[in-house]
């Protein structure tokens, strides 16, 4: 294990067996300030420090989820540079300090909240990215966006696998599967990861790869939440080929059956899905056009308009209500017309938001049937009418040409090619709207298995908290025992156990 350190407390520690021992196993919370106090003056001049009583403090604390999801932070560093983070890590570490490392914050997990006091490690200002010298691959930071990566690699005419909301950070996403409008071509974001620089719980910084911490490499690619902080890591890096063609559709709500039936066609093999053809759309109110919920669809393609409209013309015969065409789409737009970008619904903070994943191996007319039914019912109470049900397909071509086996992701992410997910946003926090909006993406959740025979799986990114641990990470047991086998020996303090804990 190559081990990379900072300081000579750090250098002491390396010359130490692995697992390592924290100084002080429980910090005093009221000693916390005097701990970091000693900490800044060896970080980076860029580096910040802010405590309660500073005026940028509740900006900080903002998340997509908040004030539902609201990790209890006594101070926050934001980190300048992989020494910080090191430095940071290690200071918690020394006084059995928690932490918590955030970029993009839009997780919504209620398990972030069992965060009792300590500090917030803000990656923001790791927000590089490069392509490499021989342009196959790109060097990203660890607090980058996916806005701030797509367009820094479109600029060198370049595109990555990086996820679909432009607000969400690239390695959080990544470490926990990375769906994306690429994953047809090239496989989830996990998949395209060479390799990774990682601070781990005691401060100490390795490299991870196919190569060099093999084991490690592989839990980072689907449970790396659960096993250290990436400062920075490299990505396969793909020459953009074409612009991209886009219908939006919109289908009141009696041809929802016969639109899923023809995803269903392409999916399974009736009729032809190339893997550059996205199917994916939401169930959402839109009142001026409807009384009831629609089902806003979009088909795309990356190429032109003769390419796709083979794949468009069935969608096209169920006799959308509403049909919209954008073509000669590049990379960046997509983000736009598909209402991913910085903009959208999806990227509102500070509303709570409320979700829980569902992965199916097809379309079950009765399950979306009641699925509709109760969002219908719970849309009409105006606090949850910006709530919405994702039903997403993006192709599975580049995702089922990888070994279940090579990576930590459970098996049933990579079989299901359907993620459908209730979402609903609402303002404040009070205990009866809270549990309103809980009981809600239950019972939706509920109806989507129903006339499925297989285990649960929830997308490990799209979790709620209150999954079991095989939903989440897998059914086999020889990948849950080894995800538990290399927690015990890559963080046997269980410092990283805030974000869908294996522990």
């Amino acid at each position: 294990m190559r081990h990379v350190l900072v300081s000579a407390a750090l250098l002491l520690q390396g010359a130490l067996a692995f697992p390592f021992t924290p100084a002080h196993p429980i910090a005093r919370a009221e000693s916390l300030r005097q701990i970091v106090s000693n900490l800044t003056s060896y970080l980076s001049p860029e580096a910040e420090v802010h405590y309660p009583n500073d005026t940028e403090w509740a900006s900080l604390l903002i998340r997509g989820s908040s004030p539902r999801v609201y990790p209890d932070y006594s101070v926050v560093i934001e980190v300048a540079s992989e020494a910080d983070v090191q430095l940071t890590v290690q200071t918690a570490y020394d006084n059995g300090l928690p932490f918590l490392a955030i970029s993009g914050a839009h997780g919504w997990t209620e398990t972030l909240n069992r965060l009792p006091y300590g500090i917030q490690i803000r990656m923001r200002k790791l927000n590089t990215t490069t392509v490499d010298a021989d342009g196959t691959t790109a060097t990203i930071g660890g607090g980058s966006l996916q806005w701030e990566t797509t367009r820094a690699l479109f600029a060198e005419n370049k595109q990555a696998v990086t996820g679909l909301c432009e607000c969400v950070s690239i390695i959080g996403p990544l470490m926990g599967g990375g769906h994306s409008f690429l994953q047809g071509q090239h496989g989830f974001s996990l998949d395209n990861i060479v390799s990774a620089r990682v601070v781990l719980a005691n401060g100490t910084l390795v490299e991870a790869s196919n190569t060099e911490n093999p084991d490690l490499f592989w839990a980072l690619r689907g449970a790396g939440h659960n096993f250290g902080i990436v400062t920075s890591f490299v990505v396969k890096a793909y020459d953009i080929a074409s612009d991209w063609t886009v219908y939006s559709l919109i289908y009141t709500q009696d041809k929802l059956e016969q639109v899923l039936e023809l995803v269903n066609q392409f999916e399974n093999g009736t009729l032809d899905r190339p893997a550059k053809l996205i199917t994916t759309g939401t169930l959402v109110r839109i009142p001026p056009l409807s009384d009831d919920p629609v089902l806003a669809y979009t088909v795309g393609y990356e190429g032109t308009l003769n390419e796709t409209a083979p794949y468009a013309a069935p969608f096209l015969a169920l006799e959308p209500l509403s049909t919209q065409l954008n073509t000669s789409v590049d990379f960046v737009e997509l983000y736009t017309v598909t209402q991913n970008n910085l903009d959208a619904q999806a990227c509102t903070r500070n509303n709570s938001i409320t979700g829980s994943g569902v992965s199916l191996p097809s379309w079950k007319p009765t399950a979306i049937r009641t699925a509709y039914n109760i969002f219908a019912n719970y849309t009409l109470d105006p606090r949850f009418s910006a709530a919405v049900i994702l039903l997403e397909n993006y192709g599975m071509d580049g995702v089922y040409a990888v070994d279940p086996n090579s990576t930590a992701l459970a098996a049933d992410e990579r079989k299901n090619p359907i993620m459908t997910t209730p979402i609903i946003w609402y303002v404040g926090n009070d205990t009866d709207t809270r549990a309103a909006a809980l009981s809600w993406v239950g019972k939706v959740k509920d109806a989507l298995y129903i006339d499925d025979e297989s285990p649960r799986h929830t997308y490990v990114n799209y979790a709620i908290g209150s999954e079991s641990l095989q939903e989440l990470y897998g059914w086999e047991e020889w990948r849950v025992a080894k995800l538990e086998g290399l927690k015990r020996a890559w963080d046997p303090y269980n410092a990283f156990a805030y974000y869908n804990p294996l522990v």
